[in-house]
């Protein structure tokens, strides 16, 4: 006789009143675990109305920690309603709960966090939350002259750094403290940008690239150069057809156009470089090197290497 099979329990439903880290009855800064904050996901976020979980963005937060960059017990704090369920906290936690331990410890002395915790809200106020202007890098670079311009070069530089000679695919996920801290490390940045803005006047080449690589040439025998690189590029006049700058001035004057697959931003970087080096060392730039193809290796500042600590590479 076949046995009879026992129906299966149902699973039982996470909630607050059973998560084993309760909430303060009142606002305080908490030290926040990695145990903690995963236990906070399971048993706080199951809220229907609670936006979806989106891993870019944690991984975003997660990055930012491991880098010991992510700033602690911010009044932008973690906020829970009446019953105990998250308003705003899951990206943050999900970064914690998933953050390397021994990065956390290398970074911040221990492997956990603090956090203002803010319990006891309404869940109106969600409709409210992270709708500000996004602060950008020229936000916090404040009382710069053309501080939007070095921001720009700066997230050229941080993405550079990583030495992935194909392309720079983490150009989108440099985050603003990561931007600030680089344009700090990077005072170059600050050399050229009025001249690199009336380039882009004069020739359309875009200034944020174009300040990464004078920054890095700046760094090399061949600065003496940049000077005279840039009045040309800016007048456009006296210069012969295989000039570098004349080349890289016809190239972006009227609109830039990517041809194929190449990722707009690559190239255009690479081709500034290409046009430099041409210049600094009067190597003759044809019509087929002044290209940037599919697979093709991103070219470095002549002279130039970054150095091999933490992600960057040469």
């Amino acid at each position: 006789m076949a046995a009879k099979l026992r129906p299966a329990e149902p699973v039982k439903e996470l909630v607050p009143a059973d998560d084993p880290y309760p909430l303060p009855s009142e606002p305080q800064v908490l030290e926040v675990t990695q145990e903690m904050a995963s236990s906070w996901l399971s048993y706080r976020g199951g809220h229907p109305k609670l936006r979806p979980l989106s891993k870019a963005v944690a991984a975003g937060y997660q990055e930012l920690m491991e880098a010991g960059e992510f700033r602690e017990a911010t009044p932008e704090g973690l906020i829970f309603d009446t019953d105990g369920y998250g308003i705003s906290f899951q990206h943050r936690m999900k970064a914690l709960a998933n953050a390397s331990t021994d990065a956390l410890i290398e970074h911040y002395g221990r492997p956990w966090l603090k956090f203002w915790v803010f319990p006891n809200q309404s869940r109106d106020i969600a409709p409210y939350l992270d709708q500000g202007f996004r602060r950008t890098a020229a936000h916090i670079l404040v009382g710069k002259p053309y501080a939007k311009d070095i921001g720009s070069g700066a997230r050229y530089l941080a993405a550079l750094a990583d030495g992935d000679r194909f392309g720079m695919p983490r150009f989108n996920r440099v985050k603003v403290p990561e931007t600030v801290s680089t344009a700090r490390k990077w005072p170059e940045l600050e050399w050229y940008p009025s001249e690199a803005w009336a380039v882009w006047r004069a020739a359309g080449v875009p200034t944020g690239a174009h300040l990464a690589v004078l920054a890095q040439a700046a760094r090399t025998d061949h600065r003496v150069k940049i000077e005279s690189w840039l009045e040309g590029l800016r007048r456009g006049a006296n210069l012969s057809e295989k000039d570098p700058r004349l080349m890289l001035r016809e190239r972006f004057h009227g609109g830039f156009v990517s041809l194929g697959q190449v990722n707009r931003r690559d190239h255009q970087y690479a081709l500034i470089v290409k046009a430099w080096n041409a210049y600094v060392t009067g190597q003759p730039l044809t019509g087929q090197g002044f290209r940037f193809k599919v697979g093709e290796l991103l070219p470095k500042v002549e002279g130039f290497g970054f150095e091999k600590k933490g992600r960057t590479a040469a």
